[in-house]
């Protein structure tokens, strides 16, 4: 990239000089350009100037750069964009009592020695 990103509102679209654009489609989507990928992002309109991201959705080899376009583009537009990232699902406390204990066991070993 050479100098700093520009954006521009053509119409729904926002476009950015890095050679992306994004656009709103209805109240749960959105739609996202780059070169030959297209793709139709999992989001939500908040009643504030917000969008909820789902991340979770995309593909692993291009997630942490459509959404740091799209959280980049919307921000110009004055919209903010939260995000929900991939679950862990290594922290979650619905466990038998066998895995918890186990768990439990090894935080000890690790933080209490």
């Amino acid at each position: 990239m050479v100098g700093e990103e520009t954006f521009e509102q053509d119409g729904p679209w926002i476009r950015s000089s890095n050679g992306f654009q994004v656009r709103a489609v209805g109240r749960s989507g959105m739609e996202y350009v780059s070169g030959s990928l297209t793709l139709h992002l999992d989001t939500e309109a908040l009643v504030s100037d917000a969008f909820v991201l789902n991340a979770r959705a995309l593909p692993n080899e291009v997630r942490d750069r459509v959404v740091d376009d799209v959280t980049r583009a919307w921000r110009w537009s004055g919209f903010e964009i939260q995000v929900v990232e991939p679950f862990d699902w290594d922290s979650v406390a619905m466990r038998l009592p066998a895995e918890r204990r186990r768990k439990r066991e090894r935080y000890r070993a690790e933080h209490e020695a």
